[in-house]
């Protein structure tokens, strides 16, 4: 019935009830992640590789790429990605020295063995909040 979730089939069999527990579980997970971000708005099909420090998989149709400590891309999934949230790691391959809309990963299981093939979608670019909202101390304020 549910091929691609073997690892979890027992717990999708517990019913809808454990799937909204899980479900509330990766929301929040996003909205504590992208509450320290301010999203733009501003997208791009494509992004360069070399330019990104790492990532960090929120859910199942969300993955942050980290550009610099205050610079980050959300990468939207045009699909639900199943268990890529489960497992927390992906392996992708750079065609034409870019990594775009569409271009395809595999999600990685706990042994490092290629499972669900998904798709990226677009890149939003957005930046860390400041810290300094609003909380000053001695009147000073922090400029970077």
């Amino acid at each position: 019935m549910i091929g691609k979730l073997c690892l979890s089939a027992a717990a999708l069999m517990i019913g809808a009830g454990g799937l909204g527990a899980d479900d509330a579980k990766e929301v929040s997970k996003f909205d504590k992640v992208m509450g320290k971000y301010e999203r733009s708005g501003e997208t791009r099909r494509c992004v360069s590789p070399a330019r990104l420090k790492g990532s960090r998989i929120l859910d199942d149709t969300h993955i942050l790429f980290q550009v610099s400590p205050k610079k980050a891309y959300l990468n939207t999934l045009p699909r639900q990605c199943r268990s890529l949230n489960i497992h927390d790691a992906i392996t992708y391959t750079v065609r034409g020295g870019q990594l775009c809309t569409n271009d395809t990963f595999r999600v990685l299981d706990m042994t490092l063995t290629p499972g669900a093939s998904c798709s990226f979608g677009t890149f939003e670019k957005v930046t860390k909040k400041s810290t300094d909202s609003g909380e000053k101390s001695n009147g000073a304020a922090a400029e970077e």
